[in-house]
């Protein structure tokens, strides 16, 4: 059972908040995605499950999925909005998929220390991409909004 403390690794917080409400929703949703890989990860551990990879593996092949679908979204956005920091951006979005695509394919050897060190990679990313790199797009997204408004 996971107790109160171990429930969520990241919490929805207003900070993430870009005032972009489809991107909104979109990191919430991801932030929900992490959150059910952790408590599984915890549960499964707490389990003694020897097969806990096969019982998370869905869990991680959605939330990578998402992930991409939310990076589509946004680099959509950013490019119509000549995002100046466009290029950096989306080579932080190859980045993180190329880490999430070899914990894929190798989760099924992974320990339960390797997959707390991906949660741990996963919290961090959503604390520095969500928290301040993301915002550097919101000016010009926000920018293009108000300009396509009659």
């Amino acid at each position: 059972m996971v107790n109160d403390s171990q429930e969520l690794l990241i919490a929805w917080d207003k900070k993430f908040e870009l005032g972009i409400p489809s991107i909104d929703a979109q990191h919430e949703h991801l932030i929900d995605l992490y959150n059910e890989f952790y408590k599984g990860i915890i549960q499964e551990r707490n389990s003694g499950n020897e097969n806990w990879q096969t019982a998370l593996s869905g869990a991680l092949r959605e939330t990578a999925g998402y992930v991409m679908t939310h990076f589509r979204d946004e680099e959509t956005l950013m490019k119509a909005a000549s995002y100046a920091g466009f290029a950096e951006h989306k080579v932080r979005h190859q980045e993180f998929v190329a880490k999430v695509t070899d914990m894929i394919t190798n989760f099924d050897k992974a320990t339960f220390q390797s997959a707390f060190g991906f949660v741990r990679f996963l919290y961090e990313w959503v604390l520095q991409h969500i928290a301040y790199e993301d915002k550097l797009y919101v000016k010009p997204v926000l920018e293009f909004y108000r300009s396509r408004q009659p």
